[in-house]
């Protein structure tokens, strides 16, 4: 979508507004199925972004899917998602969640405790089901394959890979449980192609050694992903040849040994992120000690990513002004919030910002809205649309001041 487009989407739906370029995430599907040989499935990771709008369109572009709450759940099976193209990956589910997955006999539920899988067998027991499930494992080997870790290092995710004995130890004696599976994720927005490649051949090998060593038929294997896309200067994009070569290299070493394995890789942040564009307008700009601040209707809560909410070290999103050029001013890009932490552009370069004017945060199709603190100072929900060519649609409506009391009760105490 070119900046005339945003303004009209702007115009039409008014501000704060995300918006999605449906093109464009069709297109980054298209790009990551390319590389990987046709028996690896893709699963896209609703967490990214779990509007059920988008959830359906994957699932019209064959995706599964991998969700991370009930709430996520019940959105994969609204948008049509059959049972068996959903994965269910937590470090802490409830029982209340694993009850309802059980219920709905989904492919895999991913463990990421020994624990977990007790209360597992325990509740099937009671349904008098037998459940299938995947381990999710921390391995001894640090794939340093991404930017962000979630594995080889001291972490919430999965179980130890020195703890796998001592785990089938206690799953021999669960009879209502069935181990299908391994799940190994090193971590997300990973943008160097050899470091993927050299960590899905480690994965592999050690899923295959562990079918070996503990007798179990390895139906399901789960590699993460963790594909990124540049954000920042000095980041460059995935080469993706690099990638195609690379793993149809490590295929063939391994397909034999994987002919009955269904074998899958998540992505999210790689499918989502460059489709989409957050649009606020400024309403206000003043200087103060020498410092200037544009103050705009949305801010980081909406886009909590964008004001590096809970990092040591900030960095700026790739911004601009629609329908303005040459960048003139260093500026304070400032939402709406009464606290100091409401920055989401600190020291940017910008064209001269008149009142009224657009700004659009590019990139921000992934961990958006909902990474986002929504409640807090109790400001409407922005509207989502996504546009295909010139059509565009809504995929949620814009909040209302009255959405904050909704569910609530008055306190009638006398």
């Amino acid at each position: 979508m070119n900046d005339n487009d945003l303004q009209a989407l702007a115009q039409k739906y008014g501000t704060p507004l995300y918006t999605y370029d449906g093109d464009k995430i069709i297109s980054q599907f298209e790009k990551l199925k390319s590389c990987l040989p046709e028996e690896i499935e893709i699963f896209y990771s609703m967490k990214t972004n779990p509007l059920l709008g988008i959830c359906q369109l994957f699932k019209k572009l064959n995706s599964s899917i991998e969700v991370a709450s009930s709430g996520e759940l019940y959105t994969a099976l609204s948008a049509g998602f059959s049972p068996q193209q959903i994965i269910f990956t937590s470090p802490g589910k409830t029982y209340e969640e694993l009850e309802y997955a059980i219920e709905e006999q989904i492919y895999s539920i991913n463990i990421e405790s020994i624990d977990e899988a007790i209360i597992i067998n325990s509740i099937a027991a009671e349904k008098n089901k037998k459940v299938d499930i995947s381990i999710r494992i921390n391995p001894d080997f640090d794939a340093t394959c991404s930017s962000i870790k979630m594995s080889g290092v001291p972490t919430q995710f999965g179980i130890d890979q020195a703890l796998m004995g001592k785990a089938f130890d206690t799953f021999s004696q669960l009879p209502n449980i069935n181990v299908i599976g391994i799940h190994i994720y090193t971590g997300t927005q990973a943008l160097y192609a050899e470091k993927i490649i050299f960590a899905m051949e480690q994965i592999i090998s050690l899923a295959l050694e562990l079918s070996e060593t503990y007798g179990f038929s390895l139906k399901f294997l789960d590699m993460g992903g963790g594909f990124g896309i540049p954000y920042f200067k000095g980041e460059t994009e995935l080469n993706l040849e690099v990638l195609k070569e690379g793993v149809a290299q490590v295929w063939d070493k391994y397909k034999d040994r994987l002919v009955h394995t269904r074998v899958a890789v998540e992505s999210g942040r790689f499918l989502m992120a460059e489709s989409g564009m957050y649009l606020t307008k400024v309403i206000y700009t003043k200087e103060c000690k020498g410092n200037k601040y544009i103050i705009c209707d949305g801010g980081s809560n909406h886009h909590a990513s964008s004001a590096f909410l809970g990092r040591h070290i900030r960095n700026n999103f790739p911004m601009h002004v629609l329908n303005k050029s040459e960048a003139e001013e260093e500026v304070n890009v400032v939402g709406p919030l009464c606290t100091p932490t409401d920055v989401i552009g600190q020291k940017v370069k910008l064209p001269q910002i008149d009142v009224g004017d657009i700004l659009a945060i590019d990139k921000s199709g992934a961990y958006g809205l909902t990474q986002s603190p929504l409640a807090f100072l109790s400001h409407p929900s922005p509207a989502e649309v996504i546009q295909f060519g010139k059509e565009s649609f809504v995929l949620r409506e814009r909040g209302r001041k009255e959405d904050y009391i909704k569910g609530q009760n008055e306190l009638n105490r006398k």
